[in-house]
Parts: structure tokens; C-alpha cells; sequence
């Protein structure tokens, strides 16, 4: 794929000298128009079955209106997409493309045919946000969308939210790309395919193709990986204390190689979490604040102990872990990045949780 990157750049960068100006870089761009000529396209949804792709463009909307959705089918997106073109009287931009949804079915079959066309379009840019459809297709989940506003106007307001879930984050093509080509594995968040287009989880990529959905608790545990966690709450109740609710405010996260016998045998995730107390009764006492940080620790720990299972079961280091090794103990290099098979590994997590102190109200 960088390869591929390389030379489409170096090809744009020797047009311009052949002299001969069929060949110039602007025979590869489309041609000048009139903005009220055009219809921004901001959302697509790409769907496929073996037999061919469906192709569904949708807007944002003003107040009160509802998305109206322009739909394409041919053997490939770049014919899908120019099929598009002919069903309304305004040419389709699609410059302004900020998400890129793809079904289940698709995703299964491959995910590599739609990213490789985001590269390629003049007019696409790297830094859409990818999701996966789980349970649907594309098409059906932006239909649904329409019927109270439209996907794109849904999935702007969770990005703006992804700060306030903890079970989810934002991924763009090109941080997908660059982790297939890196690693041969990757994830992205994934939709429910119903009018909400709310969160569920992430969809591990393996060689390009989806091979696991990671449900709530193991998609929380990504993000503790990965340090993405800005809000959480997580309620507990540790045995002969009262309930309390702890807002999650932090977490910190390293990965360590385990070695026996000078063999890698395996990887363990380290995490510090951090989190204040949201309700319940005040934890100044040292036996009740210890209490709930060991509560804390375990449930966060079994987070991450379910996102490292996955990494087991699909074989794939889908989160990076071993490169994020290497960085820690780079004289390791050569074991951690060199044929590792994830199931062959014993993969762990440690977790060190810290409440801090309530204050009361007086002072």
C-alpha cells in the first residue's frame, strides 16, 4: 500500500514535464463547477455481496428537513458512484465525504477494494472516519437515519460525543491503511443498523477482512489499552460497603514483553486508572477508598483481559501491541516484530486504580 501511495505521488509529480498537456495533472481532476450546481455528498455507505457493490450518498440537513439518499449498483464503486451521477439534475461532490460507512457483509468479504478507492478518488480524503455496520447493511442503517434527519448528521454528533463514551473512538481511513499495511490488522468503531447509528462496540480487521466484533466490555478495554478514556462511570458495590459510582477521569497504559528462558512467552498490559467519586458515601476513610480502588482495578482489569483475548483468538495484534513493546524495550526489537503469533502468546493485564479523595462541601 505504500508502494502503491509512492508512486500515484511520483506520477502526479511527472506529468507536469512530458509537455504534452493531454497528460497534464489537470486531466486527472474534475471539471470546474458552479457551487449551486452541486450536491455535497457527506456520508457513504458501500455494501456488497459478491455479485457487486451498492454504493448510498447521503447529505447533511437543514432544520427540519430529512437527508434524501442517491444510490448506485454496479461490479465496483468507481462505476456504482458515476451511476450516481445520472439520477439528479446536480453533479455530486464528494469532496466533503467525512464518513465512510461499511455493512457486515461487505466487511467480511473485504475491506481493502473501498479503502484503496478513499486513496485513489481526487476528490476523497484520508482523514474520513470509518465505521463498520454490525448486524446490517450500510444502506439500510443511512435509510433509517433519513427517516428523522440523516447518518450524517447522527454521526457528527457521536464523534463530538466520543469524548463522553468510553466505549468508543473515532478512526480515520488512513489510521486503518497504515495498520493494515503495518501489521495486517487493525479495528474500527461499529454502528447498530437502525435509525440511532449508536455505538456498538469496534470490528477487528484482519488481513482486510472483519474477524471479530469486540462487544462493550472488550471495546472499553481498548480504549484503557490504547489510554482513551476521557469520561467513564463505572458503578460498584465492593463487598460489606455501600454502592458508589466512580467517574473514570484517566488512564495511562504501557506493554512489557515477558520472556522465559531468553523466549518471548508473552505480553502484559500495565494500566494506571485514575477516577473521582461521582456518588455514594465520601471515601475518606483509607479502608473504604482502598476498598474501592481494588473494585475499580478488577473491573477495569477484566476490560482489558477481554480486548487481549480477542488478540488471541483471531490471531492478529490488532492494537499494536507488539510495536508498543518494542518501544518500551527496544533491544528487543527483532523478537517482538519479527513473526509473532498472538495465540502462541500469554497475554495479561495488571491494573493499578487510584480514587482521589472526596472533599466535602463545607470545606
Amino acid at each position: 500500500m505504500r508502494r502503491a501511495v509512492r508512486l500515484l505521488l511520483a506520477a502526479a509529480l511527472l506529468l507536469p514535464l512530458t509537455g504534452c498537456a493531454s497528460l497534464s495533472l489537470t486531466g486527472f481532476l474534475p471539471y470546474g463547477r458552479e457551487i449551486e450546481d452541486m450536491e455535497l455528498v457527506r456520508t457513504l455507505g458501500v455494501d456488497g455481496d459478491g455479485s457487486g457493490v451498492t454504493v448510498t450518498g447521503s447529505g447533511g440537513t437543514q432544520e427540519g428537513e430529512n437527508a434524501n439518499l442517491v444510490t448506485g449498483q454496479a461490479d465496483t464503486i468507481s462505476a456504482a458512484v458515476l451511476t450516481m451521477q445520472s439520477q439528479g439534475s446536480s453533479y455530486l461532490y464528494f469532496g466533503h465525504v467525512g464518513q465512510l460507512l461499511l455493512g457486515e457483509e461487505l466487511a467480511r468479504q473485504g475491506v481493502t477494494p473501498s479503502l484503496d478507492y478513499v486513496l485513489r478518488d481526487v476528490e476523497m480524503r484520508l482523514e474520513i472516519a470509518l465505521y463498520l455496520v454490525r448486524d446490517g447493511t450500510a444502506g439500510q442503517a443511512m435509510k433509517a437515519a433519513a427517516q428523522d434527519g440523516s447518518a450524517t448528521d447522527r454521526l457528527e454528533a457521536l464523534a463530538e460525543d466520543v469524548g463522553l463514551t468510553a466505549d468508543t473512538m473515532t478512526r480515520s481511513v488512513k489510521e486503518v491503511l497504515s495498520d493494515l499495511e503495518d501489521r495486517g490488522a487493525s479495528f474500527a468503531p461499529a454502528l447498530a443498523a437502525d435509525g440511532s447509528l449508536t455505538a456498538a462496540g469496534y470490528g477487528i480487521l484482519k488481513d482486510g477482512s472483519l474477524a471479530a466484533w469486540a462487544d462493550r466490555e472488550a471495546a472499553l478495554g481498548i480504549n484503557l489499552i490504547l489510554s482513551r478514556v476521557d469520561a467513564d462511570v463505572v458503578e460498584l458495590t465492593p463487598e460489606g460497603e455501600s454502592p458508589a459510582a466512580l467517574r473514570v477521569v484517566g488512564a495511562r497504559s504501557v506493554v512489557r514483553p515477558v520472556f522465559t528462558g531468553g523466549k518471548l512467552t508473552g505480553l502484559r498490559v500495565e494500566c494506571r486508572v485514575e477516577a473521582n467519586l461521582a456518588e455514594g458515601a465520601p471515601a475518606e476513610d483509607d479502608g473504604r477508598r482502598q476498598a474501592l480502588c481494588d473494585a475499580l482495578a478488577e473491573v477495569e482489569r477484566e476490560r482489558i483481559q477481554a480486548a487481549l483475548d480477542l488478540a488471541g483468538e483471531v490471531n492478529a495484534d490488532y492494537l499494536g501491541l507488539c510495536r508498543a513493546a518494542a518501544l518500551l524495550a527496544p533491544w528487543h526489537k527483532a523478537d517482538l516484530l519479527n513473526g509473532v503469533e498472538m495465540r502462541d502468546l500469554t497475554l495479561t493485564a495488571q491494573v493499578e486504580a487510584v480514587v482521589q479523595r472526596s472533599y466535602h462541601a463545607d470545606g
